[in-house]
């Protein structure tokens, strides 16, 4: 079960990724070649962050942190 589980994790997680960094691309490309003219459904925002960059991010400030101090 706990299998399971940690598999959802790493779907979900993984699945973030991707749609935050290309998702709306994606979605309005599909809209667009299904409408045969140029549309925009979703608006992208200016920076997306995705669970695994604020993960690397907080993991670097904090190594910097750490070596700052030493």
């Amino acid at each position: 079960m706990l299998r399971y589980i940690l598999y959802f994790a790493i779907v979900f997680i993984i699945t973030d990724h991707i749609f935050t960094h290309w998702g709306p691309e994606v979605v309005n490309w599909v809209a667009s070649k299904f409408l045969g003219r140029e549309v925009r459904v979703v608006e992208e925002a200016p920076y997306r962050e995705s669970l695994i960059d604020r993960v690397i991010k907080e993991v670097r400030e904090k190594l910097k942190d750490r070596g700052g101090k030493e």
